[in-house]
């Protein structure tokens, strides 16, 4: 399989275990396939003998990209716009790595064919991309939301709701989803928790935060009814 993003922290997380399970992933660098030039990319996709593009690619910085919309949407629209139209002109099997961002947060746990309801530019600019790649028939949408191996912050939200864990959790189920080789939309992470709950797996004594106290806009609730492979 063709590997977009595989420096980020999930494509590295899947390159790492991916011979183990079943999955050897191909990873064109950003110089060699620079998703914003569609000649790379129809070029780096004609030159190896896949059937399938995992495009996990993207910018994710949230609270950046509130102030950024043209990075948000050049990397995360174009650039998936571009992996969309070669893999058309190319017959591949497409894997669009999305986010439960997708959804505002005011009613989960949602399930796949739940409406979408972005808020911030990231969820605005990965919806957008998304629904693009769902026009397209030979393609596979993951929802998903990770941290690295370790949590990443001094505190926690105490009222914020999640299905996600940690990349070393999420990417065996990810591989797993992909060896099924389903078309359509899927949800993939853990059991519903707190973040303060999933932080405190591998940080034992976080610190406790509530959502009232952040100025930007944080989901109260994006966990996902999570799909069976």
């Amino acid at each position: 399989m063709i590997l977009t993003g595989g420096s980020g922290t999930l494509g590295t997380e899947l390159r790492h275990i991916g011979a183990d399970n079943g999955c050897i992933f191909i990873s064109p660098t950003s110089k060699e396939c620079n998703i914003l030039i569609y000649r790379d990319v129809l070029r780096t996709l004609s030159k190896y003998q896949c059937d399938t593009v995992v495009h996990a690619a993207a910018a994710t910085d949230v609270p950046g990209l509130e102030k950024d919309l043209i990075t948000a949407f050049e990397i995360n629209v174009v650039g998936t716009f571009n992996i969309l139209k070669a893999c058309i002109e190319l017959d591949k099997h497409l894997v669009y790595i999305s986010t439960d961002y997708v959804f505002d947060g005011s009613s989960g746990p949602y399930k796949t064919s739940d409406a979408l309801s972005p808020l911030s530019v990231y969820a605005k600019s990965k919806a957008s991309a998304e629904l693009m790649v769902r026009a397209y028939d030979n393609s596979t949408v993951i929802r998903t939301s990770f941290f690295g191996h370790e949590f990443p912050h001094k505190a926690a939200f105490v009222d914020q709701w999640s299905s996600k864990d940690y990349v070393d959790e999420i990417a065996p189920k990810i591989i797993k989803c992909l060896k099924s080789g389903e078309r359509g939309v899927f949800h993939v992470g853990s059991r519903r928790r707190t973040i303060y709950e999933i932080a405190k797996i591998r940080t034992p004594d976080v610190d406790k935060i509530s959502r009232t106290t952040i100025k930007h806009q944080v989901p109260e609730d994006t966990s996902l009814v999570l799909s069976d492979f």
